[in-house]
């Protein structure tokens, strides 16, 4: 151990054993003095039935079942949450109980006065005494608030899953939505391109009413089958946007991003995490979009921008234990 400092956390003042020695040691704390020492000189100590604290001038009988994990640094702080938690049991009473404010105001300074007599050791008898008369004067209006609290804090569980719920469901709706907009989308272009590529000059608009109706079509059957199986396929508007891919650019030079494509009818989705740029630094995908066969293709670049940007901030408010509790209960079965 030369060189190397150890804290009183790493060191059980008992048997003296430490972490460096044993990494997987760990240090409880009974609730009756905040004494620490190490689980393996609880179990000796403690097994056989109660027992005094070990430690010099302590003298309190210590059980093992009331030993446990120190959740905060400060033992101070230990000991505090844990004598909040005790007298809330007892003076669990609620505002609706009192006439007036000021009534319950007073009531609520009572508790803190308790608190802070156990906390700081003051007046601890008589502290103790009242809890005591207190807790057995109103035994039903404890048992029967604490009945209360036990449902709100269910129903406030309840309504955490089901929200938890209603964002994932949001979630992949959203990703559907948006994939049926892309392939819709790409079926219109598809569909403009090809007519385009063999109508006579001045025959555009013909040809793209004509491309419009074909791509229509296709689309009324995915409405049917996304029907048939309970989703809703996002309504798009193809024939404002086929012309005005006429009127913004002839069609050899017009681009994904020239159209002014709405893709949604009623209620949209609304981002808020984030803003698409037009531009960003990516030398690969400025050389494809300039290239020829992108822009006879309709390809555009701020299309692949939305698409990763939107996938990137899919999983923003994704709960991971409950995704993992999910796919290990498909697992099982």
């Amino acid at each position: 151990m030369d060189g190397i400092s150890r804290s009183e956390d790493e060191v059980c003042p008992i048997c003296k054993l430490d972490t460096y020695m044993n990494p997987s040691m760990r240090f409880l704390i009974n609730t009756e003095c905040y004494h620490k020492m190490c689980e393996s000189c609880v179990d000796k100590i403690y097994s056989q039935g109660p027992a005094p604290c070990p430690y010099p001038s302590c003298g309190k009988t210590l059980r093992k079942n009331r030993f446990k994990r120190q959740l905060f640094s400060d033992v101070r702080v230990e000991r505090e949450v844990d004598v909040r938690k005790r007298v809330a049991k007892v003076f669990n009473r609620r505002q609706e109980e009192f006439a007036s404010l000021k009534d319950y105001n007073d009531y609520l300074e009572e508790v803190e006065t308790a608190i802070f007599n156990l906390v700081n050791k003051v007046d601890v008898e008589a502290t103790e005494a009242r809890l005591e008369a207190y807790e057995a004067a109103n035994a039903q209006a404890i048992a029967a608030n604490a009945s209360l609290q036990s449902r709100e804090a269910e129903n406030a569980k309840l309504m955490q899953n089901l929200e938890e719920e209603r964002r994932r469901q949001q979630r992949t709706s959203a990703l559907e939505e948006s994939l049926a907009e892309q392939e819709l989308k790409r079926e219109v272009e598809r569909k403009v391109i090809k007519e385009l590529a063999t109508a006579k000059e001045g025959e555009a608009e013909s040809a793209v009413r004509k491309a419009f109706a074909a791509a229509q079509k296709t689309v009324q059957l995915k409405k049917s089958s996304a029907r048939r199986s309970g989703r809703q396929t996002p309504a798009v508007s193809f024939e404002d946007t086929a012309l005005s891919m006429i009127q913004s650019k002839s069609a050899t030079n017009a681009t994904r991003d020239d159209l002014p494509y709405d893709p949604l009818e009623g209620e949209e989705y609304i981002n808020d995490l984030y803003t698409v740029r037009d531009h960003y630094y990516d030398p690969f995908l400025d050389n494809i979009e300039n290239s020829q066969q992108a822009i006879a293709s309709g390809f555009g670049v701020k299309n692949v921008y939305e698409q990763v940007l939107f996938e990137a901030f899919l999983g923003l408010g994704c709960l991971i234990e409950n995704e993992k509790s999910r796919h290990d209960a498909v697992v099982a079965n």
